[in-house]
């Protein structure tokens, strides 16, 4: 029974704590630089190594995370791929913490990726388009930091990520 519920209750349990991070990360820190952007967490590897979680993203990762609500339109999101063969991806979830969209760049041929999250199985597009099942979600991206020189550079790369509701 205990298995049965927190199989149950767990989803639920990691988005609202994903919920309350990301509000927290529209409070300014000096040291952790500008996070929320046109409605993108960027994430700092200086204030990740703060966090009181006893699991922590990767540092050697650059993040970006773009919390989605589908009732305010189709989630159009163009985001840049890096030119070499730097590790990156992006992943879809769902408000369950279901994975149901994944690309890395060995699979992409251009130097940006534009994609389309919609609820709507009709909808056709002339770029990739993924069906959420659920009205609410995130999408995460990853792109490797071979070391921390690099990370001002890496940063403006990552922010030149555009989203917006169609």
């Amino acid at each position: 029974m205990t298995h049965a519920f927190l199989v149950w209750i767990g989803p639920e349990i990691v988005m609202r704590k994903l919920d309350r991070d990301l509000e927290s990360a529209k409070i300014f820190r000096s040291e952790c630089g500008e996070r929320w952007v046109d409605g993108i967490v960027y994430t700092n590897p200086i204030c990740m190594s703060e966090t009181q979680s006893a699991r922590k993203p990767n540092p050697d990762f650059l993040y970006f995370l773009i919390p989605y609500d589908l009732s305010k339109g189709d989630l159009y999101v163009s985001t840049p791929v890096p030119p070499d063969d730097r590790y990156w991806s992006i992943h879809a979830h769902n408000r369950n913490t279901d994975a149901y969209y994944r690309i890395s760049n060995t699979e992409i041929e251009s130097g940006r990726f534009e994609f389309l999250i919609t609820r709507d199985k009709h909808k056709t597009a002339d770029i990739p388009i993924t069906y959420a099942s659920s009205e609410k979600g995130v999408v995460l991206n990853r792109l490797v930091m071979k070391d921390f020189s690099e990370y001002d550079k890496l940063d403006a790369f990552r922010r030149s990520t555009f989203k917006e509701y169609r």
